[in-house]
């Protein structure tokens, strides 16, 4: 926990900036020789794209993947420096080619039309470099498999080729494998170009998938429980929220929002100052006949009772009553629960945690 957490007032992340890097070498080196890049879009999924990003680039990555031109220009301002190739994963924007070229930020084009707005608003002698998208069986950004051999290249700068797996995280599933084998098809007519296919999962998949360049995103945060992984891959992140107030109910009375929970039993309640406003997804709510979610205090599961509200959710601690008292900071994240368990028991997945937490949140950032 922080050391100052006996001050916080309100719900607050410890992120690991140390975890980041070590994650990133760990990567690196596991995928050599292909390029570790880092995908930092959605503000770093949730953890800060300032913060993130320059600890990613002092850690030797440059190579980076935002969402959309007004996220690279925002990475391209942090970095101060022209140094740093900044990919555009949604493509080129209507109008604003001469935005990507001012900035140098590389779209990833994946359409004609954006194809031809491209060309029809630069030189074919212009040193600006651009990346293809080919959908290889996502059914969304990037040109079919029928329009490759389409493509007019000529006088065009491509820097990459890229496709995006939709099942890599899927041992069952041969999808990711078909994809790769349609995407290494579409590499002969750009012999020399660099490719990437490898988000987070797939890295640790297969070694056919690490192909020139690599995309870890939430591995980079969170780390990765599979055996593949290279030694242990670090959580960064520590999430805590303040309990506001404690009551006794009796036995019957309801807990929260449509009276889904009853107190089977004379119980002892905390009231956690964080619910749907701050991230916590809705889904972890509990009833009589299913279990929710749940928190943590002193290492003790203290579970989620009835609905998650905007801003407080209740918790069991009646096997706590004598220990716990108003201020007291709950485990939300952390040691005792991390990221993927939490988003399991929502029924969600971990991207989804992390980037729906808000402003509320405050971040702390540390080197451990």
């Amino acid at each position: 926990m922080n050391d100052d957490s006996q001050n916080m007032l309100s719900a607050f992340m410890n992120v690991n900036l140390t975890s980041i890097s070590n994650n990133y070498y760990k990567i690196s080196k596991f995928v050599e020789p292909s390029i570790c890049a880092a995908t930092v879009k959605a503000n770093a999924y949730g953890l800060g794209l300032e913060e993130v990003a320059i600890t990613l680039q002092k850690s030797g990555c440059k190579y980076f993947f935002v969402s959309d031109l007004y996220e690279a220009i925002r990475l391209r301002n942090i970095f101060g420096t022209n140094d740093n190739a900044i990919y555009a994963l949604n493509g080129l924007k209507p109008t604003r080619t001469k935005e990507y070229i001012s900035h140098k930020i590389t779209p990833v084009i994946g359409s004609f039309a954006e194809l031809e707005e491209y060309r029809a608003n630069t030189s074919e002698s212009i040193d600006h470099r651009i990346a293809l998208h080919f959908d290889t069986g996502f059914s969304r950004l990037g040109f079919d498999m029928n329009e490759i051999g389409k493509l007019s290249i000529n006088g065009l700068n491509i820097d990459l080729i890229m496709s995006h797996l939709s099942t890599a995280e899927d041992p069952q599933s041969s999808l990711p494998e078909n994809q790769l084998n349609l995407f290494l098809k579409a590499n002969n007519r750009f012999v020399g170009i660099k490719k990437t296919i490898a988000n987070s999962a797939a890295i640790f998949r297969g070694k056919s998938f690490l192909l020139d360049m690599v995309r870890p995103g939430i591995s980079l945060y969170c780390g990765y429980d599979g055996k593949e992984a290279p030694g242990r891959l670090e959580s960064a992140i520590e999430l805590y929220a303040p309990i506001i107030q404690i009551k006794d109910v009796e036995a019957g009375s309801s807990i929260g929002y449509g009276a889904s929970y009853r107190a089977i039993k004379d119980m002892s309640i905390a009231l956690v100052e964080y619910g749907y406003a701050d991230g916590l997804p809705w889904s972890l709510r509990s009833t009589n006949h299913q279990s929710g979610g749940q928190f943590y205090f002193n290492n003790t599961p203290t579970p989620i009772l009835g609905r998650v509200s905007m801003d407080i959710v209740a918790i069991d601690v009646t096997v706590l009553k004598n220990d716990v008292k108003r201020g007291d900071m709950v485990e939300i994240i952390g040691s005792n629960q991390n990221i993927d368990t939490l988003a399991k028991n929502a029924g969600t997945i971990s991207y989804e945690i992390l980037t729906r937490l808000n402003s509320r949140v405050k971040k702390y950032y540390k080197y451990v």
